[in-house]
């Protein structure tokens, strides 16, 4: 069941990276002369990118799970150092969009629970939550998915700038 679970995952978010990147492709000189609006195009691409490869990498790695555990670590780091980035980047956002950081900042939990699972699988039970390390981390994952999914929409909607808006 996790195998079909992870291919549907793996597919759904590199399907929607490519759709993201259409998007940055559409949006690309307006978010282009605004450098918090290319680290949120960034962070979103990560969203779908992480989650792709943390569901690929599960996939080959059943019989081995020090390799899931690897690339799910490593991604969950990477992601949160991007959220974290992107948190810092965030001064420089117009008060209005606070709500697109906010979402962002419900994803670094997410992340650092991936990470914390990763390293101790029987994080789960150890808490009276009886799921395997693997179905742990899809409910995480698919949070994380979901948050990065909202996310970009926010993005997408958010209607476009006056040109002297964006030269700011």
């Amino acid at each position: 069941m996790a195998a079909t679970f992870y291919e549907t995952l793996a597919l759904a978010a590199f399907a929607l990276l490519g759709l993201w990147w259409v998007v940055v492709a559409d949006r690309r000189r307006e978010w282009s002369a605004l450098p918090y609006r290319r680290r949120q195009a960034y962070t979103v691409s990560l969203y779908f990118m992480l989650t792709g490869i943390m569901s690929l990498v599960s996939l080959i790695s059943e019989a081995h799970p020090a390799i899931w555990r690897l690339a799910f670590g490593v991604s969950a780091g990477i992601g949160a150092a991007e959220v974290v980035l992107s948190m810092v980047y965030a001064h420089a956002e117009p008060i209005r969009h606070r709500l697109i950081q906010a979402m962002l900042a419900l994803t670094l939990p997410l992340y650092l629970v991936v990470l914390a699972v990763a390293i101790h699988p029987a994080l789960a039970p150890d808490v009276g939550i009886h799921l395997k390390p693997l179905e742990t981390e899809a409910i995480v994952v698919s949070l994380v998915l979901f948050i990065g999914i909202n996310y970009g929409w926010l993005l997408f909607m958010e209607p476009a700038r006056p040109v002297s808006e964006a030269d700011q």
